[in-house]
């Protein structure tokens, strides 16, 4: 099934979507640490984790209009905090970022709405992808982007790696979790695929150097 929904999620989003992605969250996370440099040490790993999300969640949308794509950022329910949103075709898209050694996503009422439409993909639907399906799920795909967080004794200005997943309805776990180069390749299957150097990726070494 991985293979199928390689191929689903690359048949309905433009190629343009994942390499530009990849590169806004860099430059967030990037911004994200300069800005909280500028806070005291008491102050300055919460207020990283906290300008993360909010510059991920711009990026997210930032990529998807750019490509042509839906993006919006809707209240969450009771009105409160809000969430970023990229439809493709009858894909959504959400993110989110992961600790290095754990990456099962945080339960959340919007990323159970996006899980949700996953619900073909579980037990009683497990056939979908067999040969007798039309290999269509009509109620859409609920996908996330990931930004993995690097470990603590590793420069903070870029994520580890960003994946690509697709969750279980009950956020315990993924029907698909590849690197976003995997999504990529599926445009060019002749072609060795590889995620290009970053924005920032060339500062990493000589910002952790500067960390030490």
């Amino acid at each position: 099934m991985k293979i199928d929904l390689v191929q689903y999620i690359a048949g309905r989003t433009p190629a343009a979507f994942f390499p530009r992605a990849v590169e806004l969250l860099e430059a967030a996370y990037f911004a994200a640490f300069q800005h909280s440099e500028t806070f005291d040490e008491p102050e300055r790993r919460h207020s990283l984790g906290y300008l993360r999300h909010h510059r991920c969640n711009e990026a997210l949308r930032n990529a998807g209009s750019e490509c042509g794509l839906v993006a919006v950022a809707p209240h969450t329910t009771p009105k409160g905090a809000r969430f970023s949103l990229v439809a493709a075709e009858d894909i959504r898209f959400g993110r989110i970022s992961v600790p290095l050694d754990n990456k099962q996503p945080r339960p959340s009422k919007h990323r159970k709405t996006i899980a949700a439409l996953n619900s073909r993909l579980e037990p009683l639907n497990a056939d979908l992808f067999s040969e007798d399906s039309e290999a269509a799920p009509s109620d859409g795909l609920g996908c996330l982007l990931l930004t993995v967080n690097p470990h603590k004794r590793d420069s903070q200005s870029v994520p580890a790696s960003v994946l690509v997943g697709v969750p279980y309805t009950n956020l315990r776990g993924w029907h698909l979790l590849e690197p976003v180069s995997q999504i990529m390749a599926a445009y060019h299957p002749t072609e060795n695929i590889e995620v290009p150097d970053q924005a920032f990726a060339k500062l990493k070494k000589q910002l952790g150097d500067s960390e030490k």
